[in-house]
């Protein structure tokens, strides 16, 4: 990998009657992103998207993921079978974006990689290489982390979440997004410090 390491989640929901153009039932449907970008000094960058209600997110949340990530740096992810396929389903529907967004996918390492291989194992993963189970076992000080946030805990509660959105007054609403935004600025977080505690792994 070299520097700077672009670390990028996606949150997706699924619609079993499409309400948008290309779209066909329990596609998964891009809505979300956060992506730390982590300098060779260490110093840490935080971009996001975070979708409106109600309107066909894939065209800005395409457009602005360009505009993010240049086309040959390295893209660091947490299951990249996940975000290479969101990425492709992306090119293949805007084709003025196509090119970049595959260059995008084509640069993706996948964190999880070690994990899942067991060349880490610690007992208290627990046998999985869930991300919420790798990030307490490598960086006690997070282990709450996901436990202490308000209203979105995981994928499942942020699909629900982004789903009730138009149904929520504006107050309930603008509390909804911000706790959307927390959840998945923190998957990217937690890639960042699963990362700097396997690197002080290998320099040991």
């Amino acid at each position: 990998m070299t520097y700077p390491i672009y670390h990028l989640d996606f949150e997706t929901f699924q619609q079993a009657i499409p309400e948008f153009k290309g779209i066909s039932p329990f596609m998964q449907i891009p809505f979300q992103y956060s992506l730390h970008i982590e300098h060779e000094d260490g110093k840490l960058e935080h971009h996001e998207f975070l979708a409106d209600d109600s309107v066909d997110p894939r065209e800005e949340l395409a457009k602005k993921l360009c505009n993010d990530i240049p086309r040959d740096v390295t893209v660091l992810t947490y299951n990249k079978h996940f975000e290479k396929g969101v990425i492709k389903k992306l090119a293949s529907e805007y084709k003025e974006y196509s090119s970049h967004l595959l260059a995008i996918s084509d640069n993706i390492k996948d964190l999880m990689a070690p994990f899942q291989k067991k060349q880490y194992i610690s007992p208290s993963m627990m046998g999985s290489y869930s991300i919420k189970y790798v990030l307490p076992a490598l960086v006690p000080d997070m282990k709450d982390a996901y436990e202490s946030l308000e209203g979105v805990q995981n994928g499942t509660d942020a699909m629900s979440a982004f789903a009730t959105l138009s149904s929520l007054d504006t107050d309930e609403k603008q509390k909804m997004r911000s706790s959307l935004l927390e959840y998945c600025k923190l998957d990217t977080l937690a890639m960042v410090k699963i990362l700097e505690e396997l690197k002080r792994v290998v320099d040991d």
